[in-house]
């Protein structure tokens, strides 16, 4: 199972690093990232945010990475719980980066396109981190009823 869920993080990191690539090709000089309730949009360079997105990848992955591999327990079957939970909110992560940046990709593409179809993927991704983040005290609970 370990085995499999690092995989799972190791490939969601770099379909994530692709997408951003790709993403980074498409879009213009001035990128909008927000859109005012009034309809006026707030813009950042491409680069600033390439950069600012990879910063984001990095440091979300390296963060979680390091303190999986960092932290001991007592218990072995604790620290693989651990170790598996931890690589696997980093792909959850990492899937929420994917369809953010889909989404900044189809506000900047200038095509006339419905976002209410895409829109839902964003709550989807947010809702999948909250359940992921919610496990953890459910089977940290279920592992000590377990023992």
């Amino acid at each position: 199972m370990a085995r499999l869920i690092k995989s799972f993080w190791f490939l969601s990191l770099i379909i994530g690093l692709a997408v951003l690539l790709y993403i980074y090709a498409g879009l213009p000089e001035q990128v909008a990232y927000e859109i005012a309730p009034e309809g006026g949009m707030s813009y950042i360079s491409r680069e600033t945010f390439f950069y600012l997105s990879l910063a984001a990848l990095v440091i979300a992955n390296f963060s979680l990475y390091t303190v999986s591999r960092s932290l001991r327990y007592r218990k072995e079957s604790i620290n693989v719980l651990m170790t598996n939970w931890q690589l696997s909110l980093a792909g959850v992560l990492n899937f929420f980066f994917i369809v953010i940046w889909n989404f900044i990709s189809l506000v900047n593409s200038g095509e006339n396109f419905n976002y209410d179809n895409f829109g839902y993927m964003i709550y989807v991704a947010l809702g999948l981190i909250v359940i992921w983040i919610i496990a953890l005290p459910v089977l940290l609970i279920r592992h000590q009823a377990s023992s």
